[in-house]
């Protein structure tokens, strides 16, 4: 999985807060017996996960104790910081000591992978018809994709397939007033992007437009349009193929350089960092960027304070010259909880009780919203959220990053958006699930991958760079992407791939 997307995903989860309001439905909160009652000692349950909010909440927050309250439980739960989370999760592993619920962000992880081989973890599967939310239909894609040789050994934290991934948002108060459509083509892409740079859409009579905030990563999807697949990796009879060898990602490269050298992205795109290039597209003077579809607000609005006016909207595809149209998706989860077998059956039970309220209706917008009249209105069938809520941290990480909200809010809403600006993320990620660009490679685990992969790739990249910038030439690249064509270890690592592919979609 590309790190600068996983990245770029990462950061997206905390920002939803808006959702149509359906029918009501009252979900029965559980209890630690069978049989419950309100006499009933409470279950405690020991947590590790992720929490991407400023500041982390503990037991003495609202929401905590709500929780607590109404699945009868003492929560113990410890937060895991993005920056340090990938190190504590790998070093958890290796000890072998393990809290009752561990939280994991890719089952593609070496160690844990033996250790699922291993016999470490529950085997789920024959558990989750009894806990209805859990088994209901809008998991059931979820708990799919993250089965392991047929089986499933961890409850997936949902996250939408379609709206999230690093892809192109433009200011369409730009194109308007050039009198440009919305690009549906590479080329299209690379005309608006010039008229940017040259045709003033700020207005201001200066040349200070920078038409695209933009550094490599970012530009990840170039690749994926002009190869038509998403990942690393292309599905040819049966078979998977490194794209990096591909004839279309030389297209995409020198698609790129082309684009770099008319000056549509920064000066300093070779070194800039992510969290740079959206400092620039927020400051105004940019006409777009990389990022998911909750940003036309997340990022958006920011750019209003600049430029009241401003429009900030995601485009639906882009179509590379076999007419092949691409849009990003994803995994229909982001992250997993395991059980280990030292915890008994019996408490296996009620952590899956715990998880299936916090799926279900009642606890998944507790979670995200809190409590209806303290943190949040409903105003016009949309949940508006009060001052409270910014006090008590909610919908700002914390539960909300225990239990994601099962909407496509996760992706494309956010705090304070408008109406207008939702309902067009609405339609437009509608669209974008109507196309299936393959990511034949999703969640596959082979040790020659990790063994050999990232450093064949690292070279990949750092040559695409200098080319771009114009350290190096394409012929040089060609001479490259030759050897590797002929290179043993990277068959060895596409015959590995393969296996691991036929392994996943033959169970």
């Amino acid at each position: 999985m590309n790190r600068q997307s996983t990245q770029l995903k990462k950061s997206l989860l905390t920002k939803s807060i808006v959702v149509i309001v359906g029918s009501s439905m009252l979900i029965t909160a559980c209890s630690s017996t069978k049989e419950a009652s309100d006499s009933s000692a409470p279950t405690k349950i020991q947590i590790q996960t992720l929490n991407y909010a400023p500041e982390f909440i503990d037991n003495t927050n609202v929401i905590w104790k709500e929780f607590e309250k109404r699945t009868n439980t003492k929560l113990d739960i410890t937060w895991l910081s993005p920056s340090t989370s990938e190190e504590k999760i790998n070093v958890m592993l290796a000890s072998g000591d393990l809290p009752e619920v561990t939280f994991v962000e890719s089952l593609v992880n070496p160690q844990l992978q033996k250790m699922v081989d291993q016999g470490v973890f529950w085997d789920l599967t024959p558990y989750i018809k009894d806990y209805p939310n859990l088994s209901a239909p809008n998991l059931e894609l979820a708990w799919s994709d993250s089965k392991i040789k047929g089986k499933n050994y961890s409850i997936p934290r949902f996250y939408p397939s379609y709206g999230g991934g690093a892809f192109p948002i433009l200011r369409k108060d730009w194109m308007d007033k050039l009198g440009l459509a919305t690009p549906t083509t590479m080329d299209q892409f690379y005309d608006v992007l010039k008229a940017f740079k040259e045709k003033d859409p700020n207005g201001n009579g200066q040349a200070d437009e920078i038409p695209y905030s933009a550094n490599y990563d970012t530009l990840g999807f170039v690749y994926g349009v002009f190869n038509g697949t998403q990942g690393q990796w292309k599905l040819k009879e049966d078979k998977l193929v490194p794209a990096i060898t591909e004839d279309e990602s030389r297209d995409a490269l020198l698609w790129i350089k082309k684009a770099y050298e008319a000056g549509l992205f920064p000066k300093d795109f070779a070194i800039m960092k992510y969290s740079q290039t959206v400092d620039v597209i927020r400051g105004g003077k940019s006409g777009g960027t990389s990022q998911s579809m909750n940003h036309a607000w997340v990022t958006g609005s920011v750019i209003r304070e600049v430029v009241p006016t401003a429009d900030y909207v995601p485009i639906t595809y882009l179509e590379n010259a076999s007419g092949v149209k691409y849009t990003p998706s994803g995994s229909s989860y982001y992250g997993v909880y395991l059980i280990p077998k030292k915890v008994s059956e019996n408490k296996l039970k009620e952590i899956l009780k715990f998880f299936d309220y916090a799926y279900g209706k009642e606890g998944n917008e507790l979670a995200t919203y809190g409590i209806e009249g303290v943190h949040y209105t409903v105003e016009n069938g949309r949940k508006i959220a009060t001052p409270q809520s910014a006090i008590d941290q909610v919908g700002d990480g914390n539960m909300n990053n225990l239990i994601h909200l099962i909407s496509d809010d996760m992706s494309i809403g956010a705090v304070g958006m408008p109406d207008d600006v939702y309902n067009r993320n609405v339609e437009i990620v509608n669209e974008r699930k109507k196309i299936k660009t393959p990511n034949p490679s999703l969640e596959l685990y082979s040790e020659v991958y990790n063994k050999y992969y990232p450093e064949i790739s690292k070279k990949v990249s750092d040559m695409r760079t200098k080319v771009i910038i114009g350290k190096d030439t394409i012929e040089n690249y060609d001479k490259l992407i030759d050897q590797l064509r002929n290179d043993p270890t990277l068959k060895e690592v596409a015959e590995d791939m393969t296996a691991a592919y036929q392994e996943k979609v033959n169970h």
